[in-house]
C-alpha cells in the first residue's frame, strides 16, 4: 500500500468534477461570497469552459439525456469546490505561506511524475476545476498543518497489523476455462481433452463465453473471492497443468477448468517493509489531521450564495 498525502490532496481535488452549461446565469456578477470575498460568475464560467474541453476530448457528450440530467448537480459541485479553493487561498494569506516554497514545488513535481507528463497533469487539474496556483495553495497549507506530525514504532506496528493485506501477496491461480450449456457437452469436451486435443483450441471452438474465440478461455490470474464459489473451490483445489476431471457446475453453466499456475500466499516480513509501513502510517496520520482542519475551516466559514446559486437542499 502506497497511500500518501498526495492521495489526500487529489482525493479532495477529485471532487472537483465539472462540466458545461454555465453560461451567464441570473444572479449578478458574483455567484458566492466566501468570508466576504466574491467568486465571480465569469470565473465560474471560465473554469467550466476549460473543463469542458477536456471532457469533450475524452468523448463526453453534453447534449445527451444523461449529460442534461447530471448538469445541475455537477454545476453545484463545481461551485462548492471553488469555495473550498477560496478558503485555502485565504488561509495561505492568513498564515503568510509561500506557495512557491521548495517543499511545495517538490510535492507538485511528484504529482506530475505520477501522472506521467506535463500535458496529462495540466488536463487533469483543468478537468477537476483547478488551477496550478490553487494546487500549490493546497500543498502549502497541507505542509503547514501536517509538518509536525510524527508516528511512534508502536503506531507503525499497529498500522501494519491492521493493513497487513496490503503488504502481502494473496494466494492466486492462473487458469483457462471452457463454458458450455449442458453437462453432456462438458463431458464430451473432457473426453476430447483426454484424447489429446488442445485445450485452448477447444475453448475457441466450443466455449459460449463472450470473447472465448479470441482469448482461448484465458481468465488470467485471480485471487480468492473473485469467482463464484463453485468455480473458485474447483480451481484452487486442482493441480497445476491439469484440467477438470468432471464438469464444474455454476449459475453460468458447466465449466472445464485448466489450471496453469498456482501461487501460494506470501506475508511480507515486517522488518523488511517497516520503512514503507512507517511512511504509509505517517501519511495516513497527516491526512487525518489535514482533513479535520479542512472540515473545521469549511464549517466555520461565512458563505453567502447569490439567489441563482443557492444549493438545492
Amino acid at each position: 500500500m502506497k497511500k500518501s498525502h498526495i492521495g489526500l490532496i487529489f482525493g479532495l481535488l477529485s471532487l472537483m468534477l465539472i462540466t458545461t452549461g454555465c453560461s451567464s446565469l441570473v444572479g449578478g456578477k458574483w455567484a458566492v461570497k466566501v468570508n466576504e470575498n466574491p467568486i465571480l460568475v465569469t470565473e465560474l464560467d471560465a473554469r467550466v469552459t476549460e473543463a469542458q474541453k477536456i471532457y469533450e476530448k475524452q468523448g463526453m457528450k453534453f447534449d445527451t439525456e444523461q449529460g442534461k440530467q447530471a448538469l445541475p448537480q455537477i454545476k453545484s459541485m463545481l461551485l462548492e469546490r471553488m469555495i473550498e479553493g477560496e478558503l485555502i487561498a485565504q488561509e495561505v494569506k492568513k498564515l503568510a505561506l509561500n506557495p512557491e516554497d521548495a517543499k511545495v514545488k517538490e510535492q507538485e513535481e511528484i504529482i506530475k511524475k505520477n501522472m506521467g507528463d506535463e500535458a496529462t497533469f495540466q488536463d487533469t487539474i483543468k478537468q477537476q476545476g483547478m488551477t496550478e496556483p490553487q494546487l500549490k495553495n493546497f500543498l502549502a497549507v497541507y505542509e503547514k498543518i501536517t509538518g509536525d506530525v510524527k508516528v511512534s514504532d508502536t503506531e507503525i506496528k499497529a498500522f501494519y497489523d491492521k493493513n497487513i493485506g496490503y503488504y502481502s501477496q494473496p494466494e492466486s491461480v492462473k487458469a483457462r476455462h471452457i463454458l458450455v450449456k449442458t453437462e453432456d457437452e462438458a463431458k464430451a469436451i473432457i473426453a476430447q481433452l483426454k484424447a489429446g486435443t488442445d485445450f485452448e483450441q477447444l475453448a475457441k471452438e466450443k466455449s459460449i463465453e463472450p470473447g472465448a474465440n479470441e482469448s482461448g478461455g484465458d481468465l488470467g490470474t485471480f485471487t480468492k473471492g473473485k469467482m463464484v464459489p463453485e468455480f473458485e473451490t474447483a480451481a484452487f483445489a486442482q493441480d497445476v497443468g491439469t484440467f477438470s476431471p468432471a464438469p464444474v457446475k455454476t449459475e453460468f453453466g458447466y465449466h472445464i477448468i485448466k489450471v496453469e499456475a498456482h501461487t501460494a500466499a506470501v506475508v511480507s516480513d515486517y522488518a523488511k517493509v517497516k520503512d514503507q509501513v512507517g511512511q504509509d502510517a505517517l501519511n495516513q496520520t497527516k491526512d487525518a489531521k489535514f482533513q479535520t482542519y479542512f472540515d473545521d475551516l469549511r464549517k466555520n466559514a461565512k458563505i453567502e450564495y447569490s439567489q441563482a446559486y443557492k444549493p438545492i437542499s
